[in-house]
């Protein structure tokens, strides 16, 4: 059994779409998207961020603790 994920974003929604529509590398616009994804609660759960971001669970929960 997996652990829960649960992730406190600090930042607005409104925050966070600013600077996805500012993000210059790939790399930062799939972490914003992710974040914004979250914080808006379109998604909840760590695989179906990994599946909307064409990602690894394992990258996603990385990407979460840096």
């Amino acid at each position: 059994m997996s652990r829960p994920f649960q992730v406190e974003i600090l930042e607005s929604q409104k925050q966070l779409e600013k600077a996805l529509k500012h993000a210059i590398t790939a790399s930062s616009k799939e972490r914003l998207q992710m974040l914004y994804w979250l914080k808006s609660g379109e998604v909840s759960s760590r695989r179906s961020l990994a599946e909307r971001l064409a990602r690894d669970e394992a990258t996603i929960t990385r990407w979460v603790r840096t």
